[in-house]
């Protein structure tokens, strides 16, 4: 009866830059993933714009607070971040970030070992 709870989908975003290759070559991989799947098991929400607050300091949480300058380069703490993006947007933030948010997971850059691992967990 309860079985549709376990089997609902992760979202997972990709905070993307078509300018960045790392990026692209992010969003290829997950791209193929999806079409290679035998079921679906994530919907992958692309965005090009910057993360709100609020999203900025769930992927906090998942990475630890101490990789804030890692997100957002410069910034020492989440108000700082928060303010440079604000003022410069999406160009400000490293590209790519992988964030799924269902089970508390986020891959920052070219981690290509980190996102293999992210997309197999949402295989389990």
């Amino acid at each position: 009866m309860f079985s549709a709870f376990n089997s609902a989908r992760s979202v997972v975003t990709l905070f993307h830059s078509p300018t960045s290759s790392a990026s692209r070559r992010t969003l290829q991989l997950l791209k193929k993933h999806m079409e290679s799947s035998k079921r679906k098991v994530f919907d992958l929400d692309v965005t090009e714009g910057p993360p709100t607050k609020d999203q900025l300091k769930t992927m906090l949480n998942y990475t630890g607070e101490h990789k804030v300058s890692s997100i957002v380069p410069g910034a020492a703490s989440l108000s700082e971040a928060t303010l440079i993006l604000q003022s410069g947007g999406a160009d400000k933030l490293l590209h790519p970030i992988v964030v799924d948010w269902v089970n508390g997971k986020a891959v920052l850059g070219d981690d290509e070992i980190g996102l293999k691992q992210l997309v197999q967990n949402l295989e389990k």
